[in-house]
């Protein structure tokens, strides 16, 4: 009478085999249980304008410090986007911060700022303006606003998002231009 044993070590080693036939056969049907998804598109680069980062707005001719009305800078600034055929959107999260001036009776600081698309070499495809305001309640001196934006660009075929750049600034009288490039 003949007896068959099958070791432990023969168990296990069917165990192994059935396992990696079956991750096999799941990476036949189109991927490996360990494979990591391809990483998203790139999104357009965001940035501020050096020169219209920072805004300081005076209240009548002078310029000395007891004139100014408010300072307001240009915070952080988070943005994603996604595809759609031939479209890019972007969602852009732009945060901007005032500081009251000791001129300021309003207790807000009324402003403009821009928004542009622009190619990597600086061509501007789009740009759009926007009126904002930072109110200063209490005894404030310092808040903050955080303004969304939505930005749809056209795209061609192969096109990706690290071709364009997004730039922000407060749009600046030539006065104020130039108080900015004198503070540089």
């Amino acid at each position: 009478m003949t007896s068959f044993h099958v070791s432990k070590y023969a168990r296990i080693a069917r165990k192994a085999l059935a396992v990696s036939v079956l991750l096999g056969g799941l990476a036949g049907c189109g991927g490996s249980l360990f494979e990591k998804p391809a990483p998203p598109p790139p999104c357009p680069q965001v940035a501020a304008v050096d020169d219209a980062a920072t805004l300081t707005r005076f209240a009548g001719e002078g310029r000395d410090l007891t004139d100014v009305a408010f300072e307001a800078e240009l915070g952080q600034m988070l943005g994603s986007c996604s595809y759609d055929d031939d479209v890019i959107d972007v969602e852009l999260q732009v945060q901007m911060i005032a500081s009251r001036g000791p001129a300021d009776e309003a207790r807000r600081a009324d402003f403009k700022y821009f928004v542009a698309v622009a190619r990597l070499d600086r061509t501007v495809i789009a740009r759009a303006e926007f009126d904002s305001f930072i109110e200063f309640p209490g005894n404030q001196t310092r808040a903050g606003i955080v303004e969304e934006l939505a930005q749809h660009i056209p795209i061609t075929s192969g096109e990706r998002g690290d071709s364009y750049v997004i730039y922000v600034g407060f749009s600046l009288t030539p006065e104020e231009l130039e108080f900015n490039r004198a503070q540089q």
